[in-house]
């Protein structure tokens, strides 16, 4: 355990020096252990063989793929191999596929929050936005987070009060004044459509709330930040009926304001709120497209024997 903390730490501190302005990235250097070190020179090597910017990057696009791999344990165990797909913006995409195909390694593969595991490693590139490769200097781990939102399969509100669960990512950003954190928590309370449910009751705890209401609040907290991304990994999976309703139908909302990108085995629940989908099985995409095309005259045998229920 204690080697594992050290080399999470090692990690953190390697890879904020990477991040840092050309001048304090090479302070910062200074001050880096051995191990820290050969961490730094590793993503100075990967920046370099990454191409920064695509220049023919679709703007009806969030995120270009391209031949994307990657791998947990030293590269003994390949988990995503040769991705190329595009990701629409302001669209709900559902990634289906059984489990242990890749679908949640690669939703986090979307906001580096796998660069945080040790012992991983990837190649090819994936393009954000504008065309900015996710691996490029230029779009800091602060940024993108900021940017591209993730609301996991267990609801995980913070253990204080439900308005500050909302406050804290502006607070975190430096926004401090009340009249401004109230709009925030106010409008994205709201918008999660929580609000009126939790209106007289804001300084409770947010973990006193029932599962469905403490998803629906993390949610908000997500977008109390106003990514353009939302993603979200099984968000249903352990609701009652109506609180998976609740948020379906909440996500049929955001989608008018945000990319959201959704991981599910509920092949129902594919078909109910998104507009898109990718077929994912060991490891590789089979088959990307309209939702409505997927489910009723898939091009690919394997995607038809999968959502008919033959395969799974």
């Amino acid at each position: 355990m204690q080697d594992n903390n050290k080399q999470q730490k090692d990690n953190i501190r390697a890879t904020n020096a990477f991040e840092s302005s050309s001048f304090i990235r090479k302070l910062k250097y200074l001050f880096l252990n051995s191990a820290q070190k050969r961490i730094y020179k590793e993503l100075l090597k990967n920046s370099k063989t990454k191409d920064a910017f695509k220049t023919d990057f679709n703007k009806e696009n969030v995120f270009e793929v391209v031949n994307f791999n990657f791998w947990y344990d030293k590269k003994e165990k390949h988990i995503l191999k040769d991705i190329n797909i595009n990701i629409k913006r302001n669209k709900v995409t559902a990634l289906i596929g059984p489990s242990g195909c890749g679908k949640s390694t690669f939703i986090r593969c979307l906001n580096r929050m796998n660069n945080q595991i040790n012992n991983t490693s990837f190649d090819g590139n994936i393009f954000f936005d504008d065309g900015t490769n996710l691996s490029s200097k230029k779009l800091s781990t602060l940024e993108l987070t900021t940017r591209v939102g993730m609301i996991f399969q267990k609801p995980s509100p913070f253990p204080m009060s439900i308005y500050d669960n909302v406050a804290y990512g502006p607070r975190s950003h430096g926004i401090n004044e009340k009249k401004i954190l109230d709009k925030i928590v106010i409008e994205s309370l709201k918008d999660a459509a929580l609000w009126e449910e939790v209106k007289h009751n804001l300084f409770d705890s947010g973990t006193s709330l029932s599962g469905g209401q403490q998803q629906r609040l993390c949610i908000a907290r997500a977008i109390a930040l106003k990514p353009e991304v939302l993603l979200m990994d099984e968000p249903t999976s352990g609701l009652d009926p109506i609180s998976t309703s609740k948020i379906e139908n909440l996500i049929n909302q955001l989608k008018k304001h945000f990319t959201i990108i959704i991981v599910t085995h509920s092949m129902a629940q594919a078909q109910r709120i998104s507009d898109e989908t990718i077929f994912f099985w060991q490891g590789r995409t089979i088959e990307e497209g309209l939702t409505s095309q997927i489910f009723t005259s898939p091009k690919n045998t394997k995607t038809k024997e999968y959502v008919s229920g033959k395969i799974g």
